[in-house]
C-alpha cells in the first residue's frame, strides 16, 4: 500500500510544531526548493533565502510559540489566523540593514498567513502582521 501524502493542514501544523522547538531543519523540510515567501518588508524566492530569513528570526527570538485560532482550507491552500509569541534574546536584523539589539522583551502578536501546498511541500507563504507593533513591543 503506498504511503499517504500528508494533508496541507498536517504540513502547516508540523511546521508550527518545529517552529516551537526552534528546529530549522524540520521547518525547512516542509518548503519546496523554489518556495516563494512574502511578509512586510520581505520578498524571498527559493529555499536557501527562506532558510536564511528563518535563521534571523530564530536567532533573535527564543521561547517561540504559535497558536492558530482560526483556519480556512480550500484545496491546496490554508489561511491561518494565529498568535505568535517569543522573547527577544538575540539581535534582530532589519530588512535593508541595521539591527535591534536584544531587549529581553516578550512579544505576542496576531498574524495571518496563507500557505500554498503542492506535492507535500509549501510552495508559497504570505504572512501579514503589524510590523510597527512588533518593533514597539521590543522597547525596554
Amino acid at each position: 500500500m503506498p504511503a499517504t501524502e500528508p494533508t496541507p493542514a498536517q504540513i502547516v501544523d508540523a511546521m508550527h510544531e518545529a517552529f516551537r522547538r526552534g528546529d530549522l531543519a524540520a521547518i525547512a523540510a516542509h518548503w519546496s526548493d523554489d518556495v516563494d515567501y512574502r511578509a512586510p518588508g520581505v520578498a524571498l524566492s527559493g529555499k536557501p533565502a527562506r532558510i536564511e530569513a528563518e535563521k534571523i528570526w530564530l536567532g533573535a527570538f527564543s521561547e517561540n510559540g504559535v497558536e492558530t485560532y482560526a483556519r480556512f482550507e480550500k484545496g491546496d491552500e490554508i489561511v491561518d489566523f494565529a498568535v505568535m509569541t517569543g522573547r527577544h534574546t538575540g539581535p534582530l536584523a532589519l530588512p535593508g540593514g541595521g539591527e535591534i539589539a536584544p531587549t529581553g522583551a516578550p512579544i505576542s502578536g496576531r498574524y495571518a498567513a496563507r500557505y500554498t501546498i503542492r506535492g507535500g511541500k509549501v510552495v508559497a507563504q504570505e504572512v501579514i502582521y503589524d510590523r510597527l507593533a512588533l518593533v514597539e513591543s521590543l522597547k525596554t
